[in-house]
Formats: C-alpha cells, sequence, structure tokens
C-alpha cells in the first residue's frame, strides 16, 4: 500500500512540531507501508534538528518542493548579511525567521489557512509529478501548519484517491491560530468546512476536539477519531543520565504566547525565601530557544541567579535533559482553549519517569496526569499553590523518594500503539474506496 504523507512539519525542521508526522512516516514504513513525504525544501525556520532525519527507514522517500511565504523574504536577508546561516549541520537557531510573534500574526491575517498558503502549487505540481511515476492508494495529510490539508485535498481530487486528514490542532477554536478579525474567522471555518466534508477520515489529538469537530459538523459523525500525541520507546531506550546537582526544576520546551515562565519563577523565588533549604539546593533550567521576553522576565524577578538557560537543543538532548530533572514543569496558559490541550510534551515527560509541575487549567492534560500520579497541578496563574508545590518536592526529594508516573497510562502513549491505529484508519479508508 502506497501512502503519500503531506507535511510541512518535518525534519531537519526541529521542534515538537515535528514529531507526529516523523514517527508516523517511520512505525507506518515499519508496518510495511510503502511512504512517500511530501514536505518544504529549505524551510525558513529557525529551529534546526536534522538528525532526526536518522529515525527514517530507507524505504522512506522523502521529496521537498519549494514555497513562496513572507518569511522568505527574512530568510533571504539574513543569508545575505550571514551566508553561514544557509545552512547547518548540528541542532539549534539559524536565525532565519525569528520574527516576534505579533508580527507573525499580522502576517497570518492576511492568509487563509496561513501565510505557507503559496507552498500549495510547487507541493501539489511535485504530487501529481510522483503519482505519475507510481500511483498512491491513499493520502495522509498533517497540520498545523493547514496549507497542508488543502494541498491533500486539491491532490485526492485531481488523482482520485481518498485522503485523511490529521489535525494536530484545531483549525477552528484553536489556541495558537485565533483569527485576528470576524471575516478571517468566518473564513477559517468554510475553510475547515471544505477540509472536513471532503476528506474520508478525520484524526484529531484530543477527544475533546473531535466532540467539537462533530458539533459543528454533523455529517462529519463517524468520520472522526482522536489519537493522542505520544511518546517514541526507542527515544528514552538509553540508560538514565546523570542526575543533575541539586533540586532541577526543568521547563522543557518553548515559551509563546500565554504559555509563560512568568508563574513558575514568581513561584520560585517566593520558595526560596520561605525555606533556606530550597534556596540553597534549588535549580531552574529552561530549556529552549533563548526569547527576549523570557530573559525580562527573569530580571524583573531577579532570578538570575538561580536560572540556567540551555538554548534550543536537539531532540534527543531534549529527552536527557527531561530525564535529569528532578521536576518537570508543564506550562498551558490560562484561557478557555487550553483546556483541550494535551502537548506533544506531555507523553515525554510521562516516559521520563520524572515527578511533574503543572501549571495548567482543569481539562485533558489535568485529567492525564490525575490518572498517572506523581504530579502537582496548580492553576497556571496561582503562584502561591506553585510555591507550595515546589517546596512538597523538595521535602519529598530531601527523603531520597520521589513518585514516578503510574507505567500503565505511559504506556497508552507508545508511538507504535497509536501510529497502527492510524494504520488500521488507513487501511478502512482504502477498503471503503475499493470497488464493490
Amino acid at each position: 500500500m502506497r501512502l503519500l504523507l503531506v507535511t510541512y512539519e518535518f525534519p531537519p525542521k526541529g521542534g515538537v512540531g515535528v514529531q507526529r508526522p516523523l514517527k508516523t512516516a517511520r512505525y507506518l514504513a515499519e508496518a510495511g507501508w510503502d511512504v512517500t513525504v511530501l514536505t518544504v525544501a529549505d524551510p525558513p525556520a529557525s529551529l534546526w534538528d536534522p538528525e532526526l532525519l536518522a529515525e527514517l527507514p530507507a524505504s522512506v522517500r522523502v521529496e521537498r518542493a519549494w514555497s513562496l511565504e513572507p518569511t522568505r523574504v527574512v530568510q533571504m536577508f539574513r543569508r545575505l548579511i550571514r551566508p553561514s546561516t544557509a545552512s547547518a549541520a548540528s541542532a539549534g537557531l539559524r536565525g532565519v525567521s525569528g520574527l516576534p510573534r505579533g508580527p507573525i500574526r499580522f502576517i497570518q491575517a492576511f492568509f487563509i489557512p496561513d501565510e505557507k498558503f503559496w507552498w500549495t502549487p510547487w507541493a501539489v505540481r511535485l504530487g501529481r509529478r510522483l503519482h505519475r511515476e507510481m500511483p498512491f492508494d491513499c493520502i495522509l495529510a498533517s497540520g498545523p501548519p493547514f496549507t497542508a490539508l488543502g494541498i491533500a485535498r486539491r491532490l485526492s481530487q485531481s488523482l482520485g484517491i481518498p485522503w485523511v486528514a490529521d489535525l494536530r490542532d484545531p483549525i477552528v477554536g484553536g489556541y495558537f491560530f485565533r483569527p485576528l478579525t470576524p471575516l478571517h474567522a468566518a473564513l477559517m471555518r468554510a475553510y475547515e468546512r471544505r477540509v472536513v466534508r471532503s476528506a474520508s477520515r478525520v484524526i484529531t489529538a484530543t477527544e475533546p476536539w473531535r466532540t467539537a469537530l462533530m458539533e459543528r459538523h454533523a455529517d462529519a459523525v463517524g468520520r472522526v477519531t482522536a489519537i493522542d500525541n505520544g511518546f517514541d520507546p526507542d527515544d528514552f531506550a538509553d540508560a538514565p543520565p546523570d542526575p543533575a546537582v541539586g533540586f532541577t526544576v526543568a521547563y522543557v520546551g518553548t515559551f509563546q504566547g500565554e504559555i509563560r515562565v512568568d508563574t513558575l519563577l514568581a513561584a520560585v523565588v517566593r520558595a526560596r525565601g520561605a525555606d533556606d533549604g530550597f534556596a540553597r539546593d534549588a535549580r531552574v533550567r529552561l530549556v529552549g530557544p533563548l526569547d527576549t521576553e523570557t530573559r525580562e522576565t527573569i530580571e524583573r524577578l531577579g532570578a538570575d541567579a538561580v536560572v540556567d538557560r540551555s538554548g534550543f537543543v536537539s531532540h534527543r538532548q531534549a529527552i536527557v535533559e527531561m530525564r535529569a530533572a528532578t521536576v518537570l514543569v508543564l506550562v498551558l496558559g490560562s484561557g478557555p482553549e487550553n483546556a483541550h490541550i494535551v502537548t506533544g510534551k506531555l507523553p515525554e515527560y510521562l516516559a521520563s519517569g520524572r515527578p511533574i509541575l503543572a501549571l495548567v487549567p482543569e481539562g485533558v492534560a489535568a485529567d492525564v496526569l490525575r490518572r498517572a500520579g506523581a504530579c502537582w497541578i496548580v492553576h497556571p496563574d496561582d503562584i502561591e499553590g506553585a510555591a507550595v508545590a515546589l517546596r512538597d518536592g523538595y521535602a519529598q526529594w530531601k527523603t531520597g523518594i520521589l513518585p514516578v508516573p503510574d507505567p500503565a497510562v505511559v504506556a497508552e502513549f507508545d508511538r507504535r500503539v497509536l501510529v497502527a491505529r492510524v494504520g488500521s484508519i488507513l487501511e478502512e479508508v482504502l477498503a471503503d474506496a475499493s470497488p464493490a
């Protein structure tokens, strides 16, 4: 069975967004699918993790189509003044499109469904050529960027083969894609309708997103399935690293939008003032891109002496950082959209075997953590609650015994099992499309 996987997010790009399509390609190929990935050429992205490509089986073919998009201007300008950023041999920040969030949101408001729209003609042309060389049986598209879904829809219509949409975030009602105007919101709703009506199946990343999608589209009932984000056991196969020195509170990931460092650092400062032992032993480790807002918050709260910032690291090193920490920190915003999020980071946190301080609202993530145990759940704005949780974790660390997540709950997020479910959906789609 030949599958075309359309995704903008794919190595050598780095970051959490590439993990789901990367692991899907890998485990479908290992299950016997003939997988071709159609992704972007020379992405104008700042996060760079090319070693992830080594995870793909040799049978997976990766084809890249050029894109015309606003951040190309930034990419080209920066290459003129810093030619060395044209390529990178290792993980890190390439300094290509690190625009502030505000300008990016402004640019996105001019495009439906997103600023990657002009990737479409090149990707569709390449997809058609690949199909002529050796026909595909089915298309799977992963978004965001949601332009990938539109590409799959056009290819499905022109090639006469079914397609499946994998929504890592919701097109409508998601935190990261809030339309700036009523017109933009209406156009995004229309785009979602086209996606849902044309796709043979739709996969969402959480059950509440699945429910909300079916409430908006009654004709989608029976065609929408929720498949969680997960972790790859192979990423945790190596022996655990030596634990970090002292009581190390680690956040692994990016701060952006409502996901901020403020509550965590304010709680650390408060706990340090209330407990001399905590002040002596506690360190905060922030593993992720070095953004200006976080630096300013550290300075404003006077937390410079207690915070280490690594900058962006490879996914492999991020796993090492998780497993070396004493306590891991998960942060979500307090807005209602955040109640439906299970970030791609949460399953890896659970698999790391470390206790988790979750600064999250009531919702799906909190429910998962309660079932897994080994956690403190605190509202994202509750500084005192976070400080109490940190001191409680410190007291347990001093005894030499910290809780670990329930292995049975952790096993629910095994990528191999989750991708097998994706494979089953694709097989159902092919069976439905086969002539009687």
